[in-house]
C-alpha cells in the first residue's frame, strides 16, 4: 500500500492517532513521552509513504509495531537510567517493558483494533463498500477502480468521499475510547 495522498494519510492518522496514544499512554507513564514515541511512528510512516508496499488491511499491525518498538525503545533507554529513578518508577518501568514484550497481548490488541475497523467496513452501503474496498484493501488507484467496475473517477472520489465520512462516523465513538 502506498499513501498517495494528504487525505489518506490525514485519514489513517485520525483513525488510528488515539488508538497508539492509548497503547503508549499504558506503557509509558508520561503523557509527552508516550505523544512523542506515537508521533515518531506517523513521522517514519509519512516519511516512507510512498515505499510500503503493506496490504491496505495490514497498516494497523504496521502502525501497531511500530509503537510498540518506540515503547520498547523508551523503556531500554529508561532502564539504562534506572540509578537516576526512585524504587516505584523502576518497578512500573519494568512491568510496562515486560508487558509490552508479551506478544501474544499485543496481537490480541492488533487484531481487537483490525475487528473494528472490519465492523465499520461491513456498516458502508454495497457501493460503497466495493469501492472502498478496492482502494483500501486491494489497493486499486481510481483509476483502476474506474476501468474494473466501469464507473467515472469522479464517482470513485464520491463514493470514496462517502465512505471514508462514514468511516470517520462510525469508528469515532471508538476513537474517542482511546
Amino acid at each position: 500500500m502506498n499513501i498517495n495522498s494528504d487525505a489518506e494519510f490525514e485519514f489513517i492518522f485520525n483513525l488510528y492517532h488515539s488508538k497508539l496514544l492509548h497503547i503508549a499512554n499504558n506503557y509509558v507513564i508520561k503523557k509527552e513521552e508516550a505523544e512523542e514515541i506515537v508521533q515518531e511512528a506517523f513521522i517514519k510512516l509519512w516519511q516512507k509513504r510512498r515505499d510500503l508496499n503493506l496490504q491496505p488491511n495490514k497498516i494497523n499491525d504496521y502502525l501497531f509495531i511500530m509503537v510498540k518498538n518506540g515503547c520498547l525503545d523508551h523503556l531500554r533507554k529508561k532502564k539504562r537510567q534506572l540509578s537516576l529513578h526512585g524504587p516505584t518508577q523502576q518497578i512500573e518501568d519494568r512491568i510496562n517493558y515486560n508487558a509490552l514484550s508479551d506478544d501474544v497481548a499485543t496481537s490480541i490488541i492488533a487484531k481487537e483494533l483490525t475487528e473494528q475497523i472490519v465492523q465499520a467496513i461491513d456498516l458502508l452501503p454495497p457501493r460503497c463498500k466495493n469501492v472502498f474496498v478496492k482502494s483500501r484493501v486491494e489497493g486499486l488507484n481510481h483509476k483502476e477502480i474506474s476501468e474494473k467496475l466501469q464507473i467515472s473517477t469522479k464517482t470513485i472520489e464520491s463514493h470514496m468521499g462517502k465512505a471514508l465520512k462514514h468511516m470517520r462516523f462510525h469508528l469515532q465513538e471508538y476513537l474517542h475510547l482511546f
